[in-house]
């Protein structure tokens, strides 16, 4: 509790830097291809900017939430932090799950940001429980993937190797801009183990009102518990 009480003082003091670093992406997103793009993509029309808007609430809630990863080694490199948090009599547990607490924040609210986006641009989404369950799990998934790559990284260059390996292709390849089926056949097998493949799946569909691919539901929350089980196991090791 005492984890998630900080990050929330941090969130309430940084809010604004944070509400304008969730809008600045997605904004330039939107106009570049829902706006000045679609007048080229024939083959979705009109209806390209309902395509684009749920891959760019799944892609917010992803980059948003993974983010935690840099503060994490800010506290590790610099402010130190993390060690005192570490000698502390709080539970492994306890940490991973107040840290993704907060990144889990962090990526709802930034997915609000692109939601009331969508609507300045009078592209609507379906609000439903769907919806908030299918951002929720993505930003679950990759606030636990932060806390392992953060805990594994040995300096803050390192995170940002990470960063472009692994979140940089998700976010243009996994269904965001394009449907999947776009990709050679040899690729897309690839694009669909990828976490926020799923996601977007859910986020898609739920924004149209229709009902969760089960499948993806299933696999990104096998991904995700996956992912908060290796968090805490690399937490606890950092205590040897």
């Amino acid at each position: 509790m005492a984890i998630i009480l900080r990050e929330l003082i941090i969130l309430k003091r940084k809010f604004w830097r944070y509400f304008f670093s969730f809008s600045i992406a997605p904004l330039l997103y939107f106009i570049t291809f829902g706006w000045a793009g679609s007048q080229s993509l024939s083959s979705y029309g009109s209806g390209y900017s309902a395509f684009l808007l749920p891959g760019l609430i799944a892609m917010s809630a992803m980059t948003n939430s993974f983010a935690l990863s840099t503060e994490i080694n800010v506290a590790r490199f610099y402010w130190k932090t993390f060690d005192e948090i570490r000698t502390a009599p709080v539970a492994d547990w306890a940490y991973v799950i107040g840290e993704i607490v907060s990144g889990t924040i962090r990526g709802l609210l930034a997915s609000v940001v692109v939601i009331i986006m969508g609507l300045f641009f009078g592209v609507r989404v379906s609000i439903s429980p769907q919806l908030i369950l299918g951002v929720f799990l993505t930003a679950l998934t990759f606030s636990a993937l932060a806390i392992s790559t953060a805990s594994l990284a040995r300096s803050h260059a390192d995170q940002g190797m990470l960063s472009s390996f692994v979140i940089t292709p998700m976010a243009f390849l996994c269904g965001t801009f394009f449907p999947v089926d776009t990709y050679p056949s040899w690729l897309q097998w690839l694009i669909e183990l990828m976490p926020l493949t799923p996601a977007s799946h859910l986020v898609r569909a739920a924004a149209a009102g229709k009902p969760l691919p089960l499948l993806s539901l299933g696999y990104l929350t096998i991904i995700g518990t996956a992912f908060v089980v290796i968090a805490i196991f690399i937490i606890r090791r950092t205590r040897d």
